[in-house]
């Protein structure tokens, strides 16, 4: 059967396909990768603003999650270096520029509760065979905080995660009891140890148990080599002695098994395919929670195939505005490609991203400054809003036989690419976008 993934063993980490017996069951351990808790597509580059409060006293806090949070991201090894925020970004934003060509999302947190409270307790010690009541201060320390990744351009807030947590410490006296800040910075670092699963793909262990049959069982001689082989580490030879096993006998237990060592050996497609065969011929609910089982993991690995695949935001639109202008155009045509957005820096990196490729696809497109000059002619400013028809008549001017206008609607998270196409000839709009999450700025 032909494979989606290729290498798909390199994702599925055959490092420690163990045994481990607990009582009766043998567990099969392997390890898999997970894409990120929150959607990551697209972000590759990222600025890290400061965390913010405006709580008494958790100025500190709020520093060390920046300068933590900021190192952890780095470690992850998956974002470009990191983008200074003070001295990139936010001197960008103050003279009105666009921070879309630094960053594909700023990266935001802040502090929401820090409390502490102080008192004392008694705990009786015994000293000299005597019990003694000796008296302890206490200091109780609470914090809770949220992250996000915000799009620049959109406002498009991926996340907020959310964190809470506490601690506490007891001394003989207050001079001994660490501050307050000190043990939110302990709650802090617990509560960010899983801070890189929420951001980029990590490796998780899975144990799954083995079938088996009774001693009396006609198959379980068949079980018991099949499972010597996996015993011994031949575990694409126990795959196949246990499928076979299942094909020949209908045996659930067995189809199991095969399926187990397909996840466990990277081959999702081929265990899916199997398992299919044998629910067709059985039924049973077991294999098609098996089957749905594997269809995780698959769907895991797209995640992650996605994220390394994706481009920035302009780079996903431009690829779908090009296979879709492709369906309504020949390779013969002359294009006028227009900005009704005007000097909206994002949609003239699109504008200037089709039309390289059309130029390379051999496509002719006509030229803007005799447009101007035309439109100069007839008295019409293209900057402003011009009606299809006058559009058509000056394509039709040009030499232009089709006219590709793009512009922005809607706002924040609403925010799309407009893409419109009117054949000159017909004097028709042949193509009008949705409001698809594809068309998405």
């Amino acid at each position: 059967m032909k494979k989606m993934f290729g290498k798909t063993a390199t994702l599925i980490v055959l490092t420690a396909l163990a045994l481990a017996l607990v009582g009766c069951a043998t567990r099969v351990r392997f390890e898999a990768q997970r894409p990120p808790n929150l959607n990551m597509v697209g972000i590759r580059r990222v600025a890290v603003m400061p965390f913010t409060t405006n709580i008494s006293g958790a100025a500190q806090v709020a520093q060390h999650l920046t300068s933590e949070t900021t190192q952890r991201i780095n470690a992850t090894g998956v974002f470009e270096p990191l983008v200074s925020y003070d001295i990139v970004v936010r001197p960008a934003m103050q003279r009105g520029a666009a921070v879309d060509q630094y960053v594909d999302a700023l990266f935001r947190g802040r502090v929401t509760h820090f409390a502490s409270s102080r008192g004392t307790t008694q705990r009786v010690r015994r000293v000299n065979n005597q019990n003694v009541t000796f008296t302890y201060q206490t200091l109780e320390v609470e914090l809770s905080f949220e992250y996000e990744f915000v799009n620049p351009i959109t406002g498009a807030i991926t996340g907020p995660v959310r964190r809470s947590g506490r601690n506490s410490a007891m001394a003989e006296s207050t001079g001994d009891l660490p501050t307050p800040e000190s043990l939110a910075v302990g709650i802090a670092n617990a509560q960010l140890r899983n801070f890189a699963q929420d951001i980029a793909p990590f490796t998780i262990r899975i144990a799954r148990v083995m079938q088996n049959v009774g001693r009396n069982d006609p198959l379980r001689p068949a079980f018991d080599a099949a499972d010597n082989m996996r015993r011994h580490g031949d575990y694409l030879g126990a795959r196949e002695a246990f499928a076979n096993i299942a094909n020949e006998n209908r045996s659930i237990p067995a189809a199991i098994n095969a399926g187990i060592l397909f996840e466990a050996t990277g081959d999702l497609e081929d265990g899916i395919f199997f398992l299919e065969q044998i629910f067709e011929q059985t039924r049973a609910p077991a294999v098609a929670q098996k089957i749905r089982t594997l269809n995780n993991e698959v769907n895991a690995l797209l995640g992650i195939a996605a994220l390394a695949e994706a481009g920035t935001p302009v780079e996903m639109v431009t690829s779908h505005t090009l296979s879709e202008i492709r369906g309504v155009v020949g390779t013969d045509a002359r294009l006028w490609i227009h900005n009704d957005a005007g000097n909206l820096a994002i949609v003239n990196d699109v504008v200037d991203n089709i039309t390289s490729a059309f130029i390379n696809a051999g496509i002719t497109i006509v030229d803007r400054g005799a447009l101007d000059l035309i439109a100069v002619e007839r008295g019409l400013h293209l900057d402003g809003a011009v009606a299809d028809s006058d559009f058509i008549s000056l394509g039709n001017m040009a030499g232009a036989d089709t006219i590709v206008r793009l512009n922005v609607v809607g706002a924040g998270s609403g925010r799309r690419l407009q893409v419109r196409v009117l054949d000159i000839e017909r004097a028709t709009v042949v193509y009008q976008s949705n409001t698809s999450v594809l068309w998405r700025l």
